[in-house]
Formats: C-alpha cells, sequence, structure tokens
C-alpha cells in the first residue's frame, strides 16, 4: 500500500513538470523590425609626407682596437686524395759520361754537365770522342772524329740577353779507295784530317717586352784547315727583329751577311747578302705566310718567293700545305767535305747554287699516328755534283763539277704510337733528276729509306730499337770512264738499353748484321758488321 502511494505521487510530479516545460515552449514572440547595423560618416585627413633635412657635416669616427695576436694551437690539416698513387718523381741530372768499346776496335767517350740556370747565367759544356780501325781486314779504313762545345747565356735585368758559343772540331779520315790486291800505301800518304774552330754568340731579348718584338743580332765566325795547307774563314751574321700581332701573327725581317774566304793556291772569295721579309697570319682554319728572300752576290740581285699557305681541313687530324721558296745556297769547302770526306778541294771552286722550289702536301695528327707527306719540283742552276777520279796515286776521290738540274721529289715520314711501350716510325724520299749536260746527277742518291721500331719492357728498364736502311745504288764513272754502279744497302741494326740503377745504364749497338758492304762513294765500301757496347752514368 505504501508502494502504492508513493508511484501515485511520482506519476503526479512528472505530469506538473511536462506542464511547465510546454507551456515554456509555446511563449508568443513578437518582431516589430529588421535590425540593421551602420557606421556614421567620416572625414579623411590627407597626410603629406615630407624628408628631414640633410646632415651634411662630417663626422670622424675614432676605433681603438687593442690588437690581439691569433694563436693556432692545432696543426694544419693534411688533404690528401683518395685512391691516387704519387707517381715517383725522377731526380733531375745536370750531366752524363758514355763509354763503350767496339768490334772492329773502336772507342766511344762522350759527356756533357748542364750549369743549371740562375737568374744571371746558365751553361753547358759537351764532347765526344769516336774512333774505329778495321785496318786488319781492309788496309786504311779507319776514322776519328772528336767534337767538343762550350755554351753560356747572361741575362741583364733591362731585359737583353747575351749567348756565347765555342766549338772545336777534328775528324780524320783516310783514302782507303785503291785496289787492295795489287797497292798497299802508309796511313801517312793517305790520311786526310778536317779541323775546325767556330766562335759565335747572340744578342736578343731574353725576356718579352712591352712592344712585343723578338730581336736577335747572331754573329759567327769559322776557321777550317786541313792537312794539305788548304785554309777557309766565314763570318755571318743575322739581324733581326720579329713583331708579334694580337699574339699569333708575327712579322720578321731578316738582314744576313755571309761571307767565305778560301785560301789554297791562289785566294778566292764567296760573299752573299740577303734580306728576308716575311708576315703569316694564322686563322683556326688556315694560315698564311707572304714573304720574300732578296739575295744578291758581285751586285746581281736575286729575287726569290718565300709563300706558304696551310688549311685545317679536319682539325689537326688533317692539313694541307703548299708554297714556294727559293735561295742563293753557298758550296763552301765546309759544305763539301761534310758531304764527301773524300773529295779534292785542289779541282773544287766555290759557286752559289741558285735554286727555286715548290711544294704542296699533306700533314697532321690522328691520335696517335703522327704524319707528314710532300711532292717538291726543285730547279737548281749550279747544283754541285760529285764525280770519282783518280789521282797519280791510283787512289779513288771526287771533284766538284756543277750542273743546272730538274729535280722532282716525292719524302714522307710518319709515326705511330701501337701501344703505351711500343713505336714505330718510318722516313722515304726519291727523287728524279733531270740534268742539262752531265748523263747523271753523280754521287746524288735517288732513293733512301729507314724504319725503326722502338720497344720498353720489364717497367721500362729494357729498352729495345730495331733499325732497317735502303738506299739505291749510285752511278759514278769507272777508271775506264764507264758508267758503274754501287750496290744496293740494305742494313739491319739492333739495339738495346738496360737501366741498372736510377744513375747507370747499359747499352749495346749492333749495326749492319746483314753485313752489307755498299759503297755510298765508289771505291769505299762500308765498315760492316760492327759492335759497341758500353756504360752510360747521369749524375
Amino acid at each position: 500500500m505504501f508502494f502504492q502511494h508513493h508511484k501515485t505521487l511520482l506519476v503526479s510530479l512528472f505530469l506538473t513538470a511536462a506542464a511547465i516545460q510546454l507551456q515554456a515552449q509555446v511563449e508568443k514572440v513578437d518582431i516589430i523590425k529588421d535590425f540593421e547595423a551602420f557606421l556614421l560618416e567620416s572625414n579623411k585627413i590627407e597626410v603629406t609626407p615630407t624628408l628631414p633635412p640633410l646632415d651634411t657635416t662630417t663626422k670622424i669616427q675614432n676605433y681603438n682596437v687593442p690588437p690581439r695576436p691569433l694563436t693556432v694551437t692545432y696543426p694544419a690539416p693534411k688533404l690528401r686524395p683518395i685512391g691516387y698513387k704519387t707517381p715517383k718523381q725522377e731526380e733531375p741530372y745536370n750531366g752524363f759520361a758514355k763509354l763503350g768499346v767496339g768490334v772492329p776496335i773502336g772507342l766511344w767517350a762522350e759527356g756533357g754537365y748542364y750549369f743549371g740556370k740562375s737568374e744571371k747565367f746558365d751553361g753547358k759544356a759537351w764532347f765526344r770522342h769516336f774512333n774505329q780501325n778495321n785496318d786488319n781486314k781492309l788496309e786504311n779504313q779507319r776514322y776519328n772524329n772528336n767534337e767538343a762545345l762550350v755554351n753560356g747565356n747572361y741575362y741583364f735585368d733591362n731585359g737583353i740577353a747575351i749567348e756565347g758559343n765555342l766549338g772545336y772540331s777534328k775528324n780524320r779520315f783516310h783514302y782507303y779507295g785503291y785496289d787492295h790486291d795489287s797497292l798497299s800505301y802508309d796511313d801517312e800518304v793517305t790520311k786526310q784530317y778536317f779541323q775546325n774552330i767556330e766562335i759565335g754568340g747572340r744578342v736578343y731579348n731574353g725576356a718579352r717586352n712591352e712592344l712585343d718584338i723578338n730581336y736577335f743580332v747572331v754573329p759567327k765566325y769559322y776557321r777550317l784547315s786541313d792537312n794539305y795547307s788548304n785554309r777557309e774563314t766565314g763570318f755571318l751574321v743575322d739581324v733581326g727583329a720579329t713583331k708579334w700581332f694580337a699574339e699569333k701573327h708575327p712579322l720578321t725581317m731578316i738582314i744576313r751577311v755571309d761571307q767565305t774566304t778560301f785560301k789554297d793556291n791562289e785566294k778566292t772569295s764567296l760573299n752573299n747578302l740577303y734580306y728576308k721579309p716575311s708576315f703569316t697570319y694564322h686563322h683556326n682554319l688556315f694560315y698564311a705566310r707572304a714573304g720574300l728572300n732578296i739575295a744578291s752576290n758581285r751586285d746581281v740581285y736575286s729575287l726569290f718567293p718565300d709563300v706558304e699557305v696551310g688549311l685545317r681541313i679536319f682539325g689537326d687530324g688533317l692539313q694541307m700545305f703548299a708554297g714556294a721558296t727559293g735561295d742563293l745556297r753557298k758550296n763552301t769547302y765546309r759544305s763539301m767535305s761534310k758531304y764527301s770526306p773524300f773529295m779534292d778541294i785542289r779541282e773544287a771552286e766555290l759557286r752559289n747554287t741558285k735554286f727555286n722550289r715548290y711544294y704542296g702536301g699533306l700533314k697532321g695528327e690522328l691520335g696517335r699516328l703522327k704524319y707528314h707527306g710532300e711532292v717538291a719540283y726543285e730547279n737548281a742552276e749550279n747544283l754541285a755534283l760529285y764525280q770519282a777520279f783518280f789521282n797519280p796515286l791510283d787512289i779513288t776521290r771526287f771533284q766538284v763539277i756543277y750542273d743546272s738540274v730538274n729535280i722532282f721529289n716525292i719524302q714522307a715520314n710518319a709515326q705511330m704510337v701501337i701501344f703505351k711501350d711500343m713505336t714505330i716510325s718510318g722516313t722515304f724520299s726519291t727523287s728524279v733528276y733531270t740534268p742539262e749536260n752531265e748523263s747523271f746527277a753523280w754521287g746524288l742518291p735517288v732513293l733512301e729509306s729507314s724504319f725503326q721500331a722502338e720497344y720498353a719492357m720489364f717497367e721500362q728498364k729494357l729498352r729495345l730499337k730495331a733499325s732497317v736502311f735502303f738506299a739505291d745504288d749510285i752511278p759514278y764513272l769507272d777508271r775506264n770512264a764507264g758508267l758503274d754502279r754501287g750496290d744496293f744497302l740494305y742494313d739491319l741494326s739492333v739495339a738495346a738499353t738496360y737501366k741498372i740503377t736510377d744513375k747507370i745504364n747499359l747499352f749495346a749497338d749492333f749495326n749492319n748484321l746483314l753485313n752489307n758492304r755498299r759503297e755510298r762513294w765508289a771505291d769505299y765500301p762500308t765498315l760492316g758488321t760492327n759492335l759497341f757496347a758500353g756504360a752510360q752514368m747521369k749524375f
């Protein structure tokens, strides 16, 4: 009953609360007008800014910064490349000495020293002695060569430099061109020596100057003598200058005075004067040189061209060139005896060879290959030819005769690196001579060629070299004035050099392994197979 009474009370309270809530929700609201918000109008005040007046007064600021030395208490860092092996630096050497002995009996002694360059002076000294004696197989086949040179340069503070040269040579030969089966001569009868003293110098700009002009004065003097009381003296001086434009276009002017005096029973002179102006223009695709060679002898002037043009067809790989040159080339006792030591100067006459040369060809560098080839035509007036004749002792000697000769020449040379330690190279030259009066161009070779191969192994310690030489047979007149020819030259030689230490090398040269006895000069066969071996030291 109690529970029923409470239940009735809870229901009454719930109904009363719901009635109150319902009455609150249905309360009435009247909307009189929509609300609108706005601002009153305002007046905009215009403000014009002005800059303050400049302060032109100078103010000096004084700063007092007390010195404070910085001390570094840690070592400087060392930068080392990763994965890079520093190559071993070769120790520089100023001098060398070479000593070898030969079979047949021979001796090679050579040495030189370079006086390291300083700010004021540098110089060098060099000598060589070379002899070989095959007298036990062929009487009087022997020779002895001696040469020495001293050179020095002095550099002044004003850019001028002076160079001096002193040279000496004494070369001894023997006339062994006779019938050894029926004749025999003492070496005092057959000997022939040439002694030459040469003094020279140069005054030039040792440093680049503001005008970009290179200048030089080069005087030279020589005195040649032999054991037959023949004497020749020569004096030559070149005076010239080169002005560079844009550092690649040279304008050059050279004046040369060349005087030669020869004395045997009589005294003769051969004096030339030359003027050589030229200008060369270099472009990325071509170059062109235009010049003249004006030569004078006994007040007779000759005008020669000095022109050349080159075109880069394929960069450095293929270049084409063509040109024309000419000169008065002196035939002196020194030049003729150097070409043929078995000549007789008593029958010779000093003359100028006047020549004009026209040429063209190709050259270039294609990777590991370097090459140069050209075709030339040359007209030579008074060209020196060397004809055999026989003196009262029946010993073959050569006299110089002159003739005008047209020459057509083809020549080429090339060098190629096969791989890192192997290189091959070769030269080739062939000429066709058309003399005006003589039947042949006596003493001049038609064909000459050579081929070499060099190979290094064992980390460059051992170097091998093989050489092959070819030359044609040269026509001459025999003792009966009949035409004869020498033998064809085919010469195979090998050489080896082995490095024992960085300072000492051993060498061996095996020459003419095929024992070819070709007569470059009629009745004068070559030495045949011979050997030289020894050591070389650097210091």
